[in-house]
């Protein structure tokens, strides 16, 4: 039930910014690399892209798409693949004005999430998960007041996916699908 109250209020939420603000919200859209790094797997690079809402203030949200594809290695062996399309929607807080703008942001989103077994687990096959996450962290935004910016940020992906809690329980290892994600991208402002 908590899930479901999650997901109703993200879009609820979205939908009362952008009543409350439809004249004076600026929206961006662009692209941006990514790395990410979870616990216990390899740190892959990848891409995706976002759109922007920035309202008059401090406030703004953000929706991100992306892919990710980590291995996972047990006893020196690679064990598990996850390819994960996340899309996430993010609150995201300015903390100065000025051309240079740091940020926070904080909010969830939905990872399909393909897992395909390797090596000794080969016979295991694959499994598809649909699976909700929140996460958290920060970044600065250059040229904040114009039609072209530039952004980095970094957020923690709090995570849970079956086929890496087996990984865990089989091999009494630690892997983690929570997982870092840095981005460094380029805004178009309409």
């Amino acid at each position: 039930m908590k899930i479901s109250l999650k997901i109703l209020l993200a879009p609820v939420t979205f939908l009362l910014f952008i009543a409350a603000f439809p004249a004076h919200a600026q929206f961006s859209l662009g692209g941006h690399a990514s790395y990410t790094k979870a616990n216990g797997a390899d740190g892959t690079w990848a891409g995706g892209a976002q759109l922007r809402l920035r309202f008059p203030g401090p406030l703004g949200v953000e929706g991100l798409i992306d892919y990710k594809r980590t291995t996972y290695s047990a006893a020196g062996t690679d064990t598990l693949r996850v390819e994960q399309y996340p899309v996430q929607a993010s609150l995201m807080v300015f903390i100065l004005p000025g051309p240079v703008q740091p940020y926070l942001l904080g909010g969830g989103g939905w990872y399909f999430t393909r897992s395909t077994y390797l090596g000794p687990l080969a016979t295991l096959g694959a499994d598809t998960q649909h699976t909700f996450g929140g996460h958290a962290g920060g970044g600065v935004e250059f040229g904040a007041h114009s039609k072209v910016s530039f952004h980095v940020d970094v957020r923690y992906v709090f995570l849970g996916v079956d086929s890496v809690d087996a990984i865990r329980d089989r091999y009494n290892d630690n892997p983690k699908a929570d997982f870092w994600h840095g981005t460094a991208g380029i805004n178009f402002k309409f």
